[in-house]
């Protein structure tokens, strides 16, 4: 039999009547069947607004939405009540005079409302109901089945154990080389055998064939769906790398402190630990090497940030998969929209520094974890021990998630009949072990020298760097009640990575997550599942980087020590807007032209949002950081243009000034990254050899360092820079 050809099925994929059901490589143009929810065949029908509405109808009957019921009118109520909270909390809108006391009153009725129609509403309709006790009864299944892959190869576990020990010995002079690595790399490889056993030829030949069908154009599915997802895939693309070389602008000097990082990788020296600017984990540092080398951007601003957008981009796939385990894959579209638009994760994913990788680990290891013990599947634990273990070397928050699995797993074990447990824990402990392999190297240097790896923790919770203000107890519970109201009131006062003391989500998004904050705690004392309350705890959790910040109180709260809770807090939005939304088209499921409207009014929604965070970031932000960073790029370009004319790179001098720029970051951005351009002021005279120009910049209010310039060298023309924000300026002296 001939197989149709691509343009063949593409034809039949573009027809209505085809786009939720599998074409199979041998069916004809005529060989199609209708849809269960079709009254009637949708290729009879002309009418654009007949078909669309069927197709949400077909979604929502085929993927329904496990909610709280609750009536229409305390719904909709209560909504409108944090909207309009909420707008008397945004900066934006009423332009510094917020109203805290009013909001906190409207919120409270609002919550209020929504737990009245719970406990007076009437049972759900038998529908609704049966879903419900489907998913309970099908996940009471799961808990007491028996359980994970019992398959272990104890001789595999112990030749992992003997590679890793001789890794783990190797890698105490804090290089990578040859030798540990290819050990490291063994203990792993065992690791894997000791689970599954070495795999034989037809087990390769058929993951292989597998994986390769995964990519067959005849297989793909061409549904509405599938488009909606890479649309709002693509505009999380374009979030992240929208004017990227522009915002931010310009770099401060952490970003040198990286960049001088990557050129010691780059000059043959691996660390495992890097020591400069307090000690930093290494994995920004090789992925930005990598970068550089994939895309020819250089020691750059740019590479940085290429890096991190990434990271934010990875995120997404598992964003969409916790958001459908939340309520349907409706939350779990909607949320992959508000995580890739969210000013928050934008923000963090653009400074270009490590706190992108927080989410970027985080994310699916927690995902692979609940999955996997949802599931019972071994296969998962694996996955989130190894996200873990390669996240713990990402970024100094990620230290924190090791004690929300235990808290994740407690929940969990508590809730499995007792014969259960042990082989839970057993599961668990192949997690832990391979959370440990994958981040060997890491704790080895930290038991080498644990007060390099644990300076900045240890500075923030203890008094070894400054002296605690008050109560310990009582700035924990300060900086906590700050962080939980962060994402409605103050994302705090650090302009480098937020607009200070403005809310950490739009408004839009802020009044959806208190909904949808309510319905799933209402879902709780309802239902009592166990990844609700871990959906709920995630979020002080994952804040905790910030609100253990005892000693620096006012570093407290902050975006980038919470990355990793917005997912948590984002998903929670999204399902306090599909539930909004599920209820509107309950409500007029009978008219397709309601339906239409609550289509149209749904997207006008989430334009609005993406509109609200666009401003945020390519505005306010953009604003607010240029106001704030000095002006290095502008200075570094001043240089290259003399480079390329009519001086020498090495003929260029930056006067150091108080509070001013680091000149380490002139020459990276004049494209010279490893030429630190400052001279002391008393060495001007020594530079001048009379065969080439000599240029001198400084700051415009540098008076002394102007009359030194002009005593030695009168015939120097001296050029005044003006900053593109004022206050910036600073002149450049040309000594010919």
């Amino acid at each position: 039999m001939d197989e149709m050809s691509v343009l063949d099925y593409l034809k039949l994929k573009l027809k209505p009547q085809n786009w939720h059901r599998p074409i199979l490589p041998e069916e004809s143009e005529f060989q199609t069947t209708e849809t269960e929810f079709d009254e009637k065949p949708l290729r009879n029908r002309t009418n654009l607004i007949s078909i669309f509405a069927d197709s949400i109808q077909r979604e929502t009957v085929s993927h329904p939405f496990y909610r709280v019921n609750l009536s229409f009118a305390a719904l909709m109520a209560a909504t409108l009540l944090a909207l309009v909270a909420q707008l008397f909390l945004e900066p934006m809108i009423v332009h510094g005079n917020r109203n805290y006391l009013l909001s906190v009153i409207l919120y409270g009725f609002s919550a209020l409302i929504l737990f009245i129609s719970f406990f007076v509403q009437k049972k759900s309709i038998k529908e609704e109901k049966s879903d419900r006790e489907n998913l309970l009864l099908r996940e009471k299944e799961i808990l007491t089945a028996s359980l994970f892959n019992k398959t272990f190869y104890r001789y595999w576990a112990a030749l992992s154990f003997g590679c890793a020990f001789i890794a783990f010995i190797l890698f105490g002079s804090n290089r990578f080389n040859f030798i540990n690595l290819t050990f490291w790399f063994f203990s792993v490889l065992f690791a894997v055998f000791s689970l599954k056993g070495i795999p034989s030829k037809e087990t390769i030949k058929k993951q292989l064939i597998k994986i390769g069908s995964r990519f067959n154009p005849i297989q793909i599915q061409l549904s509405p769906w599938n488009l909606l997802c890479i649309l709002v895939f693509g505009l999380s693309v374009w979030f992240r790398f929208h004017q990227l070389d522009a915002v931010p602008g310009d770099m401060f000097s952490d970003h040198a402190e990286k960049l001088y990082d990557v050129m010691d990788v780059m000059d043959g020296k691996h660390s495992i630990f890097f020591v400069r600017n307090t000690g930093r984990e290494a994995f920004q540092f090789y992925w930005t090497v990598l970068i550089i080398k994939l895309f020819g951007t250089g020691i750059s601003f740019l590479s940085l940030k290429i890096g991190t957008a990434i990271a934010g981009l990875f995120i997404l796939p598992f964003v969409y998969r916790l958001g459908k385990k939340v309520g349907n894959r409706w939350v779990g579209l909607i949320s992959m929209f508000l995580c890739g638009s969210a000013y928050w994760l934008n923000v963090i994913g653009r400074v270009a520094l490590r706190f992108a990788f927080y989410p970027m680990f985080a994310v699916p290891a927690l995902y692979f974890l609940i999955r996997g013990l949802s599931e019972k599947r071994r296969k998962d634990l694996v996955y989130s021990g190894i996200f873990l273990g390669i996240g713990l070397q990402g970024y100094s928050a990620m230290r924190i998630v090791p004690l929300i699995f235990v808290v994740i797993f407690l929940i969990y074990w508590f809730k499995l009949p007792k014969n259960s447990r042990l082989n839970a824990l057993k599961a668990f402990l192949i997690l832990t072990g391979f959370a440990i392999l994958f981040c060997l190297p890491l704790i080895r240097i930290a038991l080498v020298s644990p007060e390099m790896v644990f300076y900045r923790t240890l500075t923030r919770l203890s008094d070894a760097e400054t002296s605690i203000s008050a109560s310990p107890i009582a700035i924990f519970f300060s900086n906590l009640w700050k962080a939980l109201i962060m994402p409605f009131w103050d994302n705090g006062r650090i302009w480098v990575h937020s607009i200070p003391f403005r809310p950490a989500l739009d408004y839009l998004s802020a009044s959806f997550f208190f909904i949808g904050l309510v319905l799933i705690i209402l879902r709780i004392i309802r239902d009592k599942r166990w990844q609700d309350i871990v959906l709920i705890l995630s979020i002080p959790l994952l804040m905790l980087p910030s609100v253990l910040s005892i000693a620096f109180p006012d570093e407290n709260p902050c975006l980038n020590r919470t990355g990793a809770a917005a997912i948590p807090i984002l998903i929670t939005a999204a399902y306090g807007i599909v539930s909004v939304g599920n209820s509107l088209i309950s409500r007029f499921k009978e008219s397709k032209i309601n339906i239409l409207f609550t289509a149209v009014l749904g997207i006008a929604f989430l334009f609005a949002i993406g509109k609200n965070n666009y401003d945020l970031v390519f505005n306010e932000y953009r604003q607010n950081y240029d106001l704030n960073a000095l002006n290095t790029r502008q200075i570094g370009q001043v240089i290259r243009g003399f480079a390329d004319s009519v001086g020498s790179a090495d003929d260029a001098y930056v006067i150091p000034y108080p509070y001013w720029v680091d000149t380490r970051l002139v020459g990276i951005n004049a494209g010279f990254p490893r030429k630190d351009y400052a001279l002391s002021r008393d060495l001007i005279g020594s530079v001048v050899k009379g065969d080439s120009p000599v240029l001198f910049i400084y700051k415009d209010n540098d008076s002394e360092t102007a009359a030194i310039l002009e005593k030695l060298y009168p015939d120097g023309l001296e050029k005044l820079y003006e900053g593109k924000v004022s206050g910036k300026n600073f002149y450049g002296y040309l000594v010919p």
